[in-house]
């Protein structure tokens, strides 16, 4: 009988798609993620060079939550024009999202973000927290 293979310990979850549209100083919210099983997460984000003769920045700011109802602000990630950053992240509520604030005198930008979410010690496909 052949040797069981482990479960992979990393999942990828897109929280932005690449090339979202981000447009006007309104916050923008990603769908809420259930983290209860993931202990850390390595967020990638990217953004384009933007729109008019001052291009926009874009701000990714890490909420976590209990409930789904309040929100509590964490960490942040603002990649440069056309680049790439990375944040790593322990995430300690059962619940995640990300919001993006778009500021600039041309507000309007796109850009992505991904999240490779990692397991808690312990915890296995399909098992609660």
């Amino acid at each position: 009988m052949p040797k069981r293979l482990p479960k992979k310990r990393v999942r990828r979850a897109v929280v932005f798609p690449r090339f979202t549209g981000f447009v006007g100083t309104t916050a923008l919210y990603s769908a809420p993620v259930d983290v209860g099983r993931y202990s850390d997460g390595i967020f990638v984000a990217w953004r384009g060079t933007g729109i008019g003769s001052t291009p926009a920045s874009v701000v990714f700011t890490v909420q976590q939550s209990t409930d789904l109802d309040v929100w509590v602000d964490g960490s942040t990630i603002s990649p440069s024009a056309d680049s790439e950053s990375v944040l790593s992240l322990g995430l300690t509520y059962p619940w995640m999202r990300v919001k993006a604030v778009v500021s600039g005198s041309d507000p309007g930008v796109c850009g992505w973000v991904v999240v490779e979410l990692v397991m808690r010690e312990g915890s296995r496909e399909g098992e609660a927290a």
